[in-house]
């Protein structure tokens, strides 16, 4: 085996791309028990990516809370089909900043 210590900078890069990873594995887990193995890995990444940060986990709690307040949350199940902004909003403006998350308003 082949390994070095990375940097803070690198570090962050590769918690990223390990949580896109994680992403899929729970995407594509059969079971409960395959589900629970990949959130709990997902929590892991998080956790460290925090850390990194100088976060600890009853700030991203709050934080988690605190836009769930504003945006609301998944608990009610509840899927946006399609939003209607009106020209100049704030929600047109946060759909425009970031196109490639929203192509269908470009």
């Amino acid at each position: 085996m082949n390994w070095r210590r990375l940097n803070d900078e690198e570090f962050d890069a590769e918690l990223r791309v390990k949580m896109i990873e994680e992403v899929h594995e729970v995407k594509s887990a059969r079971s409960k028990d395959e589900l629970l193995g990949e959130l709990a890995d997902m929590f892991e990444v998080i956790e460290t990516l925090a850390n990194l940060h100088g976060f600890n986990f009853d700030e991203v709690r709050a934080a988690q809370l605190k836009k769930g307040k504003e945006r609301g949350g998944f608990g009610q199940r509840m899927f946006v089909e399609t939003a209607e902004h009106p020209v100049g909003s704030f929600g047109e403006r946060y759909c425009l900043a970031e196109p490639e998350k929203y192509p269908e308003i470009t």
